[in-house]
């Protein structure tokens, strides 16, 4: 496949957008909530592509790849599975947030995996529905994706207001709107969602889980037991960085992923 986009459908018919960029081993990005591929990978694509073959995902919901009227966890996994395929051949995969737990869904599917980076994988240790899912629903339904966004980020992350507010005002935030519908729905599956003990037991490929080290709480937890779950697990901390060193230190957070996939 020669560089650009291109489009693999997955096993419920959803189209998924892959960008390819680049030339040597395939690695494969795959972002979390709130963002698309463009908006969480696009600060550090260039660095990459100059010693890997990027793939970069678009999770459904996210145009230009499609979406379902029915939505689960297990569809993000087998949309990935559907993408590894696609690649052929070992393939290194990074994933962040939302897409790390994605990834950990699809364990039993990706057999050519040769490394895999999960970047702060949100998952709850005590599953519980709170109202937090509902308000979004709620306000999705009444056509307030403004609300749906602010509430996703200030009661389902805990992000401080002053950034709410910055990323209210930045110029990415037209574009976060457009991806607000996908929130309620991916924040009801981190809720409830419990990754299989066997399934992270039995994983065989070489694996590193990514912690900034300002990160705390859930997410904190979280990659701990993911790394302890996984046999020969490395844990790597991004000195000085949270839940998002791409966008924040992509010099950094490049020179990294250099680092642990070479």
């Amino acid at each position: 496949m020669a560089a650009g986009r291109f489009i693999i459908r997955s096993h419920d018919g959803v189209e998924i957008s892959v960008q390819k960029a680049g030339s040597g081993p395939a690695l494969l990005l795959i972002h979390g909530a709130l963002l698309n591929g463009t908006l969480t990978w696009g600060p550090v694509l260039s660095p990459l592509a100059e010693h890997f073959t990027v793939y970069a995902m678009d999770r459904r919901g996210r145009a230009p790849s499609g979406d379902a009227q029915r939505y689960s966890i297990a569809n993000e996994a087998d949309d990935i599975a559907g993408v590894v395929e696609s690649i052929g051949g070992p393939v290194i995969v990074l994933s962040h947030s939302y897409g790390a737990l994605a990834s950990i869904d699809a364990l039993d599917r990706l057999k050519t995996v040769s490394h895999l980076i999960l970047y702060e994988p949100p998952v709850v240790l005590k599953p519980t529905e709170t109202d937090v899912v509902a308000n979004m629903e709620r306000a999705l339904e009444a056509g307030d994706r403004a609300q749906v966004v602010t509430s996703f980020l200030r009661d389902q992350v805990g992000v401080p207001p002053d950034r709410v507010a910055m990323m209210a005002s930045s110029p990415i935030w037209p574009m976060v709107l457009e991806i607000s519908p996908t929130l309620p729905r991916e924040s009801r599956a981190v809720n409830t969602y419990r990754p299989s003990g066997p399934s992270l037991a039995n994983w065989k490929a070489p694996t590193t889980v990514l912690l900034g080290s300002e990160t705390a709480g859930l997410l904190w937890d979280a990659a701990f037991f993911v790394c302890d779950a996984i046999p020969g697990c490395r844990m790597v901390v991004l000195e000085g960085q949270g839940h998002g060193a791409m966008l924040d230190a992509p010099d950094y957070f490049a020179n990294k992923i250099l680092e642990i996939a070479k």
